[in-house]
């Protein structure tokens, strides 16, 4: 409701506005004499003083902030004997984008609140005190112009214009270039491993302005973080500042500049930029082996992928193989496999780049060992890949078919009590169909058919498994979930168990 409507006002006191103080404080009815010749007098005085050598339109919008009528420009609070409530004056962010109820007073909090009271201060303290807080309405009034959310876009918005922001957008490639070549494997494999050192040593230095703003306000596709923020009136300072709590992070506002948590000199921030760019293609320029590698990794990269689709079909055979229960010696081991996961996990640059730093930056290898292996991958694929690739598949399907096991096979023992693969796959189903929803004690008491009340009720006993481990005590059947476990067949959950991806390939996936 507007303020308005809770202003009580005084014919001595025109330019003073009376609000209730507190939430249990429903209205103002009167001012007490002994409050009136004392405090109210006063401050009145200091007030129309201040008034007097205000501009016209100053004074208007502080009455329109206030939403009152006739002369009041400054709030003072009461308690229900009409005493000055809290000190009588507060800061005026207490009104700023909010509204409160007819039915109760302003309820107030700490922070708005002021240290000294009146009653304390001598008239020259308390008129320097009024002149400030004047000021303070004159500043909030200005702000009440827009909504809160209309000033969180403001602020926003100038963060997205100010100028590291604005240079770190346009130096995107670079920056983010630096921060991945200071983490890259590659580092070392060059040479004169001083001059290595040195170099991140500067990118540490050099790197500071853009790492004390959180990547997510930095590099943000809008401006600033997505996450919900909080906005604070510092009406002392007048100053507006824009807090996310998820990132930690603070911006200001004062005279519509923005200032972020903290400042860096723009020129500098910029040679330096340039400085450890050139530094580091000076060292590349002395590493033309490694260059030369790496260059012919990317070429054998692209003579693999000519052979993506065979690649898939042996990845599916080998994934099935990684799942057998049990291994017989002799499985297939091949170059070929050695060489389509190292490439298929390779990053390479699209193309050439004038700067060594940001092509090299492209650059992701899953082991830097795969430079030492150019030479025997360059000879593998002068063979015939598609032939070599085919007799690879022949030998996984003879390696499966060889280790596929039987219902009747023993897989293992617990508790020298034999567990067959049939009965494995019975648990892994029954696992499969209420994953998450029964504890172990319950799945183990299904499986060895104990037809408890439990089961009874929720209808487990008419499950297919229930009774498929009816020669197990509930104890062993439980370390057999343990030994599943232990084997990466199962997966401990908060309730239960879950199957893992070595397992799904022996269950009845239901639509």
């Amino acid at each position: 409701m507007a303020l308005r409507d809770l202003a009580y006002t005084h014919e001595d006191f025109p330019y003073l506005v009376f609000f209730p103080g507190g939430k249990k404080n429903k209205g103002v009815r009167s001012i007490p004499n002994k409050v009136r010749k004392e405090s109210l007098s006063r401050i009145h005085t200091m007030v129309e003083k201040i008034v007097e050598g205000r501009s016209k339109e100053e004074i208007k919008h502080l009455r329109q902030f206030l939403q009152t009528e006739g002369q009041g420009v400054l709030p003072v609070l009461l308690d229900k004997e009409g005493d000055l409530y809290l000190g009588g004056v507060v800061k005026p962010e207490l009104f700023l984008f909010r509204t409160f109820p007819k039915e109760h007073g302003i309820p107030i909090h700490k922070e708005y609140l002021f240290e000294t009271k009146i009653s304390m201060m001598s008239n020259q303290q308390l008129e320097a005190h009024v002149e400030r807080l004047f000021q303070q309405y004159l500043y909030c009034a200005h702000l009440s112009w827009k909504t809160e959310a209309e000033w969180v876009h403001t602020l926003e918005e100038r963060f997205e214009e100010h100028s590291l922001v604005q240079f770190a957008h346009g130096k995107k490639e670079e920056l983010k270039a630096v921060e991945a070549m200071n983490r890259s494997n590659l580092l070392s494999q060059l040479k004169y491993p001083e001059d290595i050192s040195f170099w991140r040593h500067r990118v540490e230095i050099v790197m500071r302005p853009f790492r004390s703003i959180p990547s997510e306000w930095l590099w943000s596709e809008g401006a600033s973080c997505h996450h919900e923020k909080d906005l604070y009136i510092h009406s002392e300072k007048e100053e507006l500042e824009l807090y996310c709590e998820v990132c930690d992070y603070h911006v200001y506002l004062k005279e519509d500049v923005l200032r972020l948590e903290e400042e860096f000199d723009l020129e500098k921030a910029k040679k330096r930029i340039h400085t450890i760019e050139r530094q580091f293609n000076d060292i590349t320029a002395n590493n033309e082996l490694v260059i030369d590698k790496i260059q012919r990794l990317g070429k054998i990269r692209q003579k693999a992928y000519l052979y993506l689709e065979e690649w898939q079909n042996l990845k599916v055979l080998l994934q099935k193989v990684e799942s057998l229960p049990i291994k017989k010696e002799g499985q297939p081991d091949s170059p070929w496999i050695d060489l389509f996961e190292a490439i298929e996990a390779t990053h390479m640059p699209e193309g050439e780049h004038s700067s060594d730093l940001v092509w090299l930056s492209y650059v992701n290898l899953p082991s830097i060992s795969m430079l030492k292996r150019v030479e025997e991958w360059e000879e593998l694929l002068r063979k015939d890949v598609r032939r070599e690739l085919e007799r690879l598949k022949e030998s996984l399907r003879a390696f499966l078919e060889e280790n596929e096991m039987t219902q009747e096979e023993e897989f293992t023992r617990v508790n020298k009590h034999p567990l067959y693969w049939g009965e494995v796959e019975q648990v892994l189903q029954f696992v499969h169909d209420y994953s998450g929803i029964y504890p172990a004690h319950t799945i183990t008491q299904v499986l060895i058919g104990k037809a408890t009340n439990k089961i009874r009720s929720e209808k487990l006993d008419e499950a297919l498994q229930f009774g498929a481990m009816n020669e197990w005590q509930e104890k062993d059947a439980m370390k057999a979930l343990k030994s599943l476990e232990k084997q990466g067949f199962l997966r401990k959950l908060q309730k239960g168990f879950s199957l893992t991806d070595k397992a799904a390939g022996y269950v009845v996936h239901k639509e």
